[in-house]
């Protein structure tokens, strides 16, 4: 018999015992007395199981009785210095350690995955010039951390790796733990991590130093964080994992870049800061605003630790990648660019805080490191999220684009020389004019959701193989999504698209395109379908091959059931228009003067199976059909073609985060030469339009002579013209819908329209 199966035979021992000692109490001397006191022969049975159980599971339940008797009943007495009282509190669990950490100190593998795919990373871009990085890991007690970063990064891929930790019966854990492995290059080192010396001196030779539920234990940090400083190169990083409570205020803003769900509860903040100050572990928030004072933000997640009982006891703690240089993009020949008016994604940081010696070292290379690192592409631009305007958004609207590019394109005629400034939508059309290689493509958007959507295919098109991003955009779902974010993803995203997606990694875990707002009518139609026992239906319909086929189906299978008495009510209520198809009472006002919804929809719906192939060409309506598309029915960045072409053409893009009249007015005279706003000027009110009317005329400004401005509207002939014409376009209709007639693929508006700059 294996050993495996010999604990499950001993646990039978706990039924027998307790049938046998039921069997001894029935015996007539004692019966008298177990009748008349049931309590205790209940107390009896309960104090023999549980005696029972823990001999019979000694190995399961002795780790949590060493953990919980060394955190809370053994005294730690008086010590002269931080090391023995360390000692004291570790070494009757120094084996243990780990399997009793394990639920505990969570967001450690995920702070170790994002440092080697930060260094991963580097080492593509020459960041190191060809030379093996250096690891410290400070406070790195029994090298758990070690053994696991060997999963994401080879140990012998490190030119050395040092363990720093005070404490003898850790250290002593750690080097059993490499000796097995065999790592000649790894050195255990059981000293203070503030003065700490190595064989050779490492100052200003480090890539990598990390921190795992460390820092709060060190009584001098200052002198620690100091001393990271001192220790990392200029493309150095520092990895921290580990417990906090926040201020009862944030601290100063750097953009807003660690401090999304920073803030915690008054009971939260005063609970957890006495409670681990009973183990000299010090939680105040002083130690990581230091730490984010000194170095610049890569990367921060703010978490919870629902240990033992979920969502009642939630201990608050941090994943923070940092930086050596705090303005590296700032020296990034991109900046100096004549048509990039913009800073990058991460170039709103102040200047580090160095000592002279080190600032000097420091600046002399600093160039030639942003030149590097900026091959590592950035696209988002700062914004504040914490904005109430921001805020309001919790997801994105669209999961995917509603307009048909191939119709802007041909009109749009892009060249090498021009310069966009596009909605982002879901970044799809965005996507298909990059193929086209403009200048630049400013993708603007109020939702820092919908830009998080479009930085996420960025980042996918320029570090995944085609097959992942297909799996993710292309069928809606990717089981290894998370990994690909920690492990790939990650270097390429902003905190702020990091942050959100980190949050949200279930998105891709079945239909991604039944997410954000736009996910809830695709929802409802797939509920509707059911109910009415058209599943077949439709996928016959998406599938035909023929227009015949396709049309038939429609008319005799699906439309009669799409334009019932039901829902007709449902698409009549302005709140379901606004949260699952992004119509806000503005616009449906516009058609509503022209015809009744029912009417529109008709309109929009009824031209669509003669138009073209859904299987091979309508792409819009087989995703909302299928929930997935098709790979000969797809953006052209799905495809491979579109892909490979795409991952020369990323250097286009700017992502901001603001209304598009602040946009607007950054931007300088006479700087852009197309403008697609797709529909949102229907969603202002024709009577009192005064942002609306600034908005036009900033566009005129900054449009050049010849420029275009491009929109589509629920009206056949919208209001908003007039204001074009009044500062200084030309407008003319490219398409007006009719009845029994498509405008494009889509054919989801009434008119599509272009404004030429005079």
């Amino acid at each position: 018999m294996s050993s495996s199966k010999k604990p499950n035979l001993r646990l039978l021992w706990i039924p027998v015992c307790l049938s046998l000692t039921h069997w001894t109490l029935q015996a007539k001397l004692l019966q008298p007395f177990w009748v008349q006191y049931r309590w205790a022969h209940a107390l009896l049975f309960s104090v023999i199981g549980t005696c029972l159980s823990m001999c019979v599971a000694w190995d399961q339940v002795k780790t949590p009785l060493k953990f919980m008797y060394s955190c809370f009943f053994k005294p730690l007495g008086k010590h002269d210095n931080q090391q023995s009282r360390l000692e004291s509190f570790y070494e009757d669990q120094a084996t243990i350690y780990d399997r009793s950490r394990e639920s505990l100190l969570r967001g450690r593998r995920t702070m170790l995955k994002l440092s080697a795919a930060h260094l991963k990373t580097q080492l593509q871009n020459g960041v190191y010039d060809n030379k093996k990085p250096i690891w410290v890991d400070l406070g790195g007690g029994t090298g758990w951390n070690i053994e696991q970063m060997h999963k994401s990064f080879p140990i012998d891929q490190f030119e050395h790796v040092y363990l720093v930790d005070l404490t003898p019966s850790l250290c002593k854990v750690a080097r059993q733990r490499f000796k097995q492995y065999g790592w000649d290059n790894v050195t255990v080192l059981c000293q203070d991590a503030s003065s700490f010396q190595a064989e050779v001196p490492l100052d200003g030779t480090v890539h990598l130093v990390t921190m795992s539920y460390s820092l709060s234990m060190m009584d001098g940090y200052f002198a620690v964080v100091d001393r990271v400083q001192s220790l990392l190169c200029a493309q150095g990083v520092i990895g921290v994992c580990d417990f906090y409570v926040s201020g009862r205020t944030s601290p100063a803003s750097e953009g807003g870049l660690a401090h999304l769900r920073r803030q915690c509860s008054w009971l939260t903040r005063y609970f957890w800061q006495m409670w681990f100050e009973f183990d000299h572990i010090h939680l105040a928030p002083g130690r990581r605003d230091y730490l984010e004072y000194k170095f610049g933000t890569i990367k921060s997640l703010n978490r919870s630790n629902h240990f033992v009982i979920p969502y009642v006891i939630q201990i608050p703690y941090y994943i923070w990648l940092g930086s050596a240089l705090k303005d590296i993009t700032a020296h990034s020949p991109l900046a100096a660019q004549d048509d990039d008016i913009d800073s990058l994604a991460s170039s709103n940081q102040s200047s580090p805080k160095l000592p002279p010696s080190t600032t000097a070292s420091l600046s002399a290379v600093a160039a030639q490191v942003a030149a590097k690192v900026q091959k590592n592409k950035q696209w988002r631009l700062d914004y504040q999220p914490d904005l109430a305007w921001h805020t309001q958004f919790r997801s994105y609207i669209y999961a995917f684009t509603w307009e048909d590019p191939r119709v802007d394109l041909a009109y749009l005629n892009l060249s090498k020389d021009d310069v966009m400034f596009v909605i982002t939508s879901a970044g799809d059309n965005a996507l298909e004019y990059a193929l086209h290689k403009p200048k630049r493509i400013h993708c603007i958007d109020l939702n820092p959701c919908q830009n998080h959507l479009l930085e996420l295919k960025l980042a996918s098109i320029a570090s995944l193989p085609f097959e992942d991003v297909w799996r993710m955009f292309g069928d809606g779902r990717h089981p290894q999504f998370q990994s690909l974010l920690h492990e790939t993803l990650s270097p390429h995203l902003s905190t702020y698209a990091f942050q959100y997606w980190s949050q949200h990694s279930d998105r891709f875990s079945h239909k991604f395109y039944k997410t954000g707002y736009s996910g809830l009518a695709l929802g409802i139609f797939e509920w509707w379908i059911r109910m009415n026992g058209l599943s077949k239906d439709v996928h016959a319909m998406c599938h035909a091959k023929t227009i015949q086929e396709q049309k038939a189906i429609w008319l005799e299978k699906i439309r009669p059931c799409i334009f019932s008495p039901m829902i007709r009510k449902i698409l009549n209520n302005p709140m379901f228009m606004w949260n699952a198809l992004g119509v806000p009472m503005n616009q449906m006002n516009m058609f509503l003067q022209e015809c009744t919804t029912q009417q529109y929809i008709e309109d929009t719906l009824d031209p669509i199976p003669d138009h073209s192939l859904l299987a091979d060409d309508q792409y819009f309506y087989y995703l909302c059909m299928m929930q997935r598309y098709h790979r000969n029915s797809c953006p052209s960045y799905l495809t491979k073609d579109g892909f490979d072409k795409l991952r020369d053409a990323l250097d286009v893009f700017r992502l901001h985060t603001d209304s598009i009249l602040n946009v607007l007015r950054s931007l300088p005279d006479n700087y852009l030469t197309r403008m697609v706003v797709m529909d949102h000027m229907d969603w202002f009110d024709p009577e009192s339009h005064a942002e609306l009317d600034e908005e036009i005329q900033q566009m005129a400004r900054a449009t050049q002579v010849g420029g275009h401005v491009y929109w589509r509207s629920a009206g056949t002939i919208p209001w908003y013209n007039k204001l074009f014409e009044k500062y200084g376009f030309k407008v003319e209709p490219l398409a007006i819908r009719r009845s029994g007639q498509a405008i494009d693929r889509v054919n989801m508006y009434a008119s599509f329209y272009r404004g030429i700059k005079l």
